[in-house]
């Protein structure tokens, strides 16, 4: 500001003399001069600017060009500070205006113009001027970083003309469905520059998903101060953080922050928070953790910084009180600027005009691992923009969001890029495609029923049956677990539980479900003579062999389930051999087995052991028939029955599978 106060007072004293040698009909430069001079002592920026384009009207002097382009590039009108610093450029001819050269990059990169611009720093980069080479080579960095990004899957527009106006729009935070932000638009009759203030307001959401017409927020925080110029919460806590600041001008001039604790349905009076620097600028709270601590970020200007402001943190000791304030050290600050920290989950992400950019200040995010910050990475385009963009703001689920810019299509007071407004974006939710596959033994099963119901939404539940087909298709929602189950008739129920958490990209989720069959129901009845497949015996030999013990061990259990039951345990010859020996043989082996069970302790007289020799075929295979080996099997056999107690039991019928052979073996469900 004193160099542009110097240069107003240079063009006073350099034309006033021969002003005063003019007609009346000059006067009015020397008083655009005079009045310009008066603005920029109360940096009153745009009427000093006014004032001085008026005065360049009626005297075209090219000594006004540098103050009214830098004048230009301050007001953030970057279409009229390019066409000022060419104009400048194209002058000097000697081309020994290095600072005039790189500001026309400057303005041509924040206009999008990348390869004019591009053009314009490669020149400074080869030159003897260090200073300059090195910011150039940090602006072909962005500028690379910029023609280079992929492109991201967010949308970005503008949040409407009922949160936006024609002066700026600021720290916009989300919190119950409402839109807090702060607003420099001018009440009416307001001057500018001299009324310069900032209003905290607040906006909800209309029915068609946009954002409502605002207001001001709480009278009470409100009326606690003419200027809030920053506002976050914290939810858990009910705690507002703002700022209460104070302008010369157009210029921030103090920043102090302070909390309010939500009562009901109203703040308490903000009481400005302890420990954090009190004699210079702090801006832009942000609570967060930190240790498993609760800390407030925020950027200051103070002492101990890397660059110009800084983001430091201090961990809270009790409420509104503070630690000393640790500086988040240099992966994070640069000797640039560092401002606006939006922290969630162990990411921070700030703008910054100290790394490479897409065009000013460009957003950064960074991931905290518990002891350090990851190198911070550029969010890429559209959250950034050849402009200034800031202010990044998110809800729970991470999928929209707000931040703030002068990029093209904000509504201005002056040129097409002068103001900040709010921003909302949107980001693509990856989609999660649910493939289910009904199987049985790994082989298609049709006719199967699938249920998905979103975990604690019970009433979310879909089910979906399908006679033709054994595939379900189902598009789920990420960051959420869901139940699956699968039924079918004859078949046991099987469920699985499927997260969507972390997916970053779309995902197709393959789910194989195998279901078993549920072995066949037999009512048996009294005197009814069930087959135990299982019970074997070596030719000519009553020994019980191992294969036949697990039946008996399951018919002992059978016994045991129903005490008052009484069998008879009977065994069956073929016919070949003598018809007496099979007869004697057939007994031994009924006495073998009612002997097994006895002695795992079922009384004796629950069991009656009768040997039928070849007596009760069960086919053709009589003596002297020539019958296979498999027919012959069929007539060996060991039964029971029952014959007193119970009048029916369930037995299950179960298909297995032995040496390539099918066998029904039956086992046993009491009732």
């Amino acid at each position: 500001m004193k160099i542009l106060n110097a240069i107003l007072a240079l063009l006073l004293v350099m034309l006033s003399g021969s002003v005063f040698a003019q007609p009346l009909t000059s006067i009015p430069f020397q008083a655009h001069i005079e009045k310009a001079e008066e603005y920029a002592e109360t940096n009153n920026l745009a009427s000093q600017l006014d004032q001085l384009e008026e005065a360049y009207k009626k005297n075209r002097d090219k000594s006004m060009l540098p103050l009214m382009a830098e004048l230009n590039y301050k007001l953030r009108d970057y279409g009229k500070a390019e066409n000022l610093y060419k104009r400048i450029v194209d002058s000097d001819k000697k081309g020994t205006n290095i600072e005039a050269l790189y500001m026309y990059g400057k303005m041509l990169k924040l206009n999008g113009k990348y390869a004019e611009a591009a053009e314009v720093f490669r020149k400074i980069k080869d030159g003897d001027n260090d200073t300059y080479a090195n910011l150039s080579i940090l602006e072909l960095k962005g500028i690379l970083l910029a023609v280079s990004s992929d492109s991201t899957n967010v949308t970005v527009s503008s949040a409407g003309p009922k949160v936006n106006t024609k002066s700026g729009e600021y720290s916009p935070f989300l919190m119950e469905n409402e839109l807090y932000f702060t607003s420099s638009a001018l009440e009416s009759g307001a001057e500018p520059g001299k009324d310069y203030g900032v209003k905290l307001l607040r906006s909800q959401k209309d029915k068609d998903g946009g954002w409502g017409k605002s207001t001001e927020a709480d009278a009470l925080i409100t009326a606690s101060s003419p200027a809030i110029g920053n506002v976050a919460f914290s939810v858990r806590d009910q705690t507002m953080f703002l700022t209460k600041v104070t302008f010369h001008g157009e210029e921030l001039k103090t920043s102090r922050v302070y909390y309010s604790i939500r009562e009901g349905n109203a703040w308490t009076d903000p009481a400005i928070v302890q420990g954090l620097p009190d004699s210079f600028i702090v801006k832009n709270p942000m609570p967060g953790e930190l240790y498993g601590r609760d800390v407030l970020f925020f950027s200051t200007d103070a002492p101990g910084g890397k660059g110009g402001f800084d983001i430091f943190y201090a961990t809270k000791i009790s409420t509104g009180v503070y630690d000393s304030p640790v500086n988040l050290g240099s992966m994070v600050n640069t000797a640039g600027n560092e401002i606006t920290p939006f922290y969630r989950d162990g990411k921070l992400i700030f703008a910054t005009d100290g790394l490479p950019s897409f065009g000013g200040y460009d957003l950064y995010s960074t991931e905290w691992n518990g002891t350090s910050w990851s190198t911070p990475v550029n969010m890429g385009p559209g959250y950034n923009s050849s402009a200034d963009d800031m202010y990044y703001m998110v809800d729970d689920e991470g999928y929209e969001g707000l931040l703030v810019s002068n990029r093209v299509g904000t509504t201005s007071l002056r040129g097409k890029t002068c103001c900040d407004d709010i921003f909302t974006f949107s980001i693509a939710k990856p989609v999660v495609s649910l493939d289910i596959y009904v199987l049985d033994e790994n082989k298609p099963l049709r006719q199967g029923e699938v249920t998905i119901m979103e975990q604690f939404k019970p009433e979310t539940k879909l089910t979906e049956g399908k006679d033709d087909n054994y595939n379900f298709a189902y598009d789920l929602d990420i960051n959420k677990g869901y139940f699956v189950k699968v039924t079918r008739i004859g078949y046991f129920p099987d469920s699985a539980y499927i997260k969507t958490l972390d997916i970053k990209a779309d995902t197709t989720v393959t789910l194989k479900i195998n279901l078993k069959p549920k072995p066949e129901i037999e009512v048996v009845s009294i005197n009814q003579a069930i087959r135990l497949n299982n019970i074997y015996y070596n030719y000519n030999d009553a020994k019980i062999l191992k294969a036949a013990r697990p039946d008996l061990d399951y018919l002992y259990e059978l016994m045991q389930q129903y005490p008052d039951m009484v069998i008879e345990l009977s065994s069956h010859t073929d016919a070949r051999g003598n018809d007496e020996f099979n007869q004697k043989l057939s007994q031994r082996r009924a006495d073998s087995a009612k002997k097994y069970l006895v002695d795992k302790g079922v009384p004796d007289e629950r069991i009656k052991a009768v040997g039928y020799g070849e007596t009760q075929l069960l086919n053709k295979c009589g003596n002297d028939v020539k019958c296979t080996e498999e027919e012959h099997q069929l007539n060996r056999r060991t039964e029971f029955k029952i014959i007193a107690g119970p009048t029916n039991i369930e037995i299950k019928k179960q298909i297995t599978k032995e040496r390539g052979k099918v066998i029904e073996t039956k086992t046993i469900k009491g009732k």
